[in-house]
């Protein structure tokens, strides 16, 4: 609109458009200030317009808009426990990114980066209800610069009939398993689905980097074994929002004619009583078929007090898809923890 015709332009007959909480949201983002940014990797060109049509794709780069959306403060919280919830907050980066596509919603709000696992926190809201009560979503992952590929987990809560929560962890793997000091991020959702097969189709993009957090590391190379497997935990990690054990095993040849995988799960515990893993694994991956794997597994920070963390290996030897599997327990690992 020219200089003129605004100047000219009867604000009494306009025709009013309803904006969403979080196009409200926006709205205030330029009075706000952050506690830390995540570096944006693309150019972001700014300027004052003002939109009287739904259809246009917009993207934003605002870091505190979590805070002014109810729904996604501190979305950590849906998934886990007040000190683990709280040590996120503390520890991780404000992304702050959001992107709104046909009328639904994407917000990047927090994400840390552990020197083995990426978390990310986000949210989605969509322009009607999306599913049922008992729906969950599905999306493309986010992809980690210079990976081989990787493993993850990710958990989505409905929380309302058009907003969603959801948390993602990521564990890439690099060439030597030399993890870098920064890691660059990118998320390109495209469709997002429904566990009854309707999607939301899109254009939602994003990119940011993280950086390491500092961590202690404990060089362990404790090893137990039976006559088929070979365990050894080369190291355990203390960060202030997780643990983090990387191992490596070796399988034998005769184990693996019968059984096409050999992965690990883990009981871990603390002398105290407090258990972290309940049969539960990481990511890892093999260069020879699966007669040597190599892994990370993480959980929470341990709790005060504790002198001793128990970690106990549990091979599962797979035929993989659902065909059977049977358990080898080894003998547990016992850390202590105050020396």
């Amino acid at each position: 609109m020219s200089l003129k015709k605004w100047t000219e332009l009867d604000i009494d007959h306009l025709d009013l458009v309803e904006v969403s909480e979080m196009e409200k949201a926006r709205v205030k983002q330029h009075v706000l200030k952050k506690h830390k940014r995540a570096p944006i990797l693309r150019n972001i060109a700014v300027a004052s317009i003002i939109v009287l049509s739904a259809t246009i794709t917009t993207g934003f780069a605002f870091p505190t808009i979590a805070s002014q959306i109810p729904f996604m403060d501190n979305i950590i919280s849906y998934f886990t426990d007040d000190e683990r919830s709280t040590n996120f907050e503390n520890f991780s980066t404000d992304v702050g990114l959001i992107e709104t596509s046909n009328g639904t919603t994407v917000m990047i709000e927090n994400a840390v980066y552990d020197g083995t696992n990426i978390t990310v926190s986000y949210a989605i809201e969509t322009e009607r209800p999306f599913g049922d009560e008992s729906s969950t979503l599905s999306h493309h992952s986010f992809n980690v610069e210079d990976s081989m590929g990787g493993s993850g987990s990710r958990e989505i809560k409905r929380i309302t009939d058009t907003r969603y929560v959801g948390i993602e962890t990521i564990t890439p793997f690099f060439k030597d398993a030399q993890h870098p000091e920064t890691v660059q991020v990118k998320w390109e959702p495209t469709i997002i689905r429904d566990n009854e097969g309707a999607e939301i189709e899109g254009d939602w993009s994003f990119a940011f980097s993280l950086k390491r957090l500092e961590g202690n590391v404990a060089l362990l190379n404790e090893t137990v074994q039976n006559e088929d497997v070979l365990f050894t935990l080369q190291s355990v990690e203390y960060t202030p929002v997780s643990t983090i054990i990387s191992y490596e095993q070796v399988v034998t040849d005769e184990l693996l004619k019968s059984w096409e995988s050999v992965t690990p799960v883990f009981r871990v515990s603390d002398d105290l009583g407090h258990v972290y893993l309940d049969e539960l694994g990481g990511g890892g991956m093999s260069h020879d078929n699966g007669k040597t794997f190599k892994g990370t597994t993480e959980f929470g920070t341990i709790q005060e007090g504790a002198s001793q963390l128990i970690i106990q290996p549990i091979e599962i030897a797979s035929l993989n898809f659902g065909k059977g599997h049977i358990e080898i327990e080894l003998d547990p690992i016992v850390i202590e923890l105050n020396q």
